[in-house]
């Protein structure tokens, strides 16, 4: 008779430990990002824990155990599990999901490309003079299919060339020359791979957000309401001045219009009232004399006297009214 023997794994301790403690902070923390941290060496990332002290915490874990701890978290932490993959880590902070994702881009720093390594982006070498003296560096440059050649006694880059578009792997030879040349074409630190926030998993391309775009956008579109608010009359806190202004702005343009004495604008119609009557008086002089024309040779028909005496007696009408306006 044979006996089925059952044998259950045996779980370190310090992995329950470390699987406890992953998810009591990913529980206390506002925002739980998960990062990667490929090909970064030692001393970076040291620097990278020293700028992020204060604002966020750093915590590398073997992807296992962040399983683990992700799956005994509550439903909408369990999507960060779709982003765990080669060298990941954690970062707790209470700064929001943009915010980080920023912090993080801005943080990382240009880096030679190794042998062997992938390009990130095209890498293009522009046209123009080296800091290279002659010598065996040409011949170099030229294997690593680099169109170069000596110059009125420098080294030169003969014309702008793609050396390696996006995707392709970087030869040894280039690799060495573009380090020489001090191109970096690869951009190194902690790349946000998610963010869990106020119950939502955002992925990276969810956070690459134009903060500058928006606001120059955001600050159009307030502008523009304000104006219409202000032409329509609607009263707010931003167009409440402006709607005073123009209210009394147009009341003042009313009672000059109307010639309304009330007090504080007597002046100004005083104003207006001689400029009036300065107008008038020069239309009245230069009606008076365009009523003295040159005698003709033609004997003057009755009909063309009648307009004469009409004008006369404009003209007493107008001087009368004068008097009367000047005392």
């Amino acid at each position: 008779m044979s006996v089925e023997v059952r044998r259950t794994e045996h779980v370190p301790e310090w992995k329950i430990r470390d699987v406890e403690e992953l998810v009591r902070r990913i529980n206390e923390s506002s925002v739980v990002g998960l990062v990667g941290l490929s090909e970064i060496p030692a001393k970076q990332l040291q620097e990278i824990r020293a700028e992020l002290r204060g604002l966020a915490e750093l915590k590398m874990v073997r992807n296992n155990i962040a399983h683990r701890a992700i799956e005994k978290c509550s439903d909408d932490v369990k999507p960060l599990v779709d982003h765990i993959e080669g060298q990941t880590a954690f970062v707790f902070t209470e700064m929001n999901s943009f915010k980080l994702y920023k912090m993080l881009g801005e943080g990382k720093r240009p880096m030679a490309i190794r042998a062997g390594g992938t390009a990130p982006k095209d890498i293009v070498i522009e046209k123009g003079n080296t800091s290279f003296s002659p010598g065996p560096v040409v011949g170099q440059l030229q294997s690593a299919g680099i169109p170069a050649s000596i110059k009125s006694g420098k080294v030169v880059i003969n014309e702008t060339k793609v050396v390696a578009k996006e995707g392709d792997v970087v030869s040894s030879q280039l690799a060495e020359m573009l380090a020489l040349m001090e191109i970096y074409p690869k951009m190194v630190g902690l790349d946000t791979r998610a963010v869990y926030e106020d119950g939502l998993v955002f992925r990276a391309e969810d956070l690459t957000v134009d903060v500058e775009g928006l606001l120059s956008q955001m600050s159009m579109a307030a502008s523009q309401a304000v104006g219409f608010a202000t032409e329509i009359g609607y009263p707010t806190q931003a167009t409440i001045g402006p709607l005073l202004q123009r209210a009394s702005s147009r009341a003042r343009a009313l009672v000059v219009e109307c010639a309304i004495p009330i007090p504080g604008m007597i002046e100004v119609l005083l104003i207006k009232a001689a400029a009036d009557a300065s107008a008038l008086a020069g239309l009245a002089e230069g009606g008076e004399a365009a009523e003295m024309p040159e005698p003709v040779a033609e004997e003057p028909k009755p009909e063309k006297e009648e307009p004469e005496e009409d004008e006369k007696v404009e003209e007493t009408e107008v001087a009368a009214g004068l008097g009367s306006l000047f005392g």
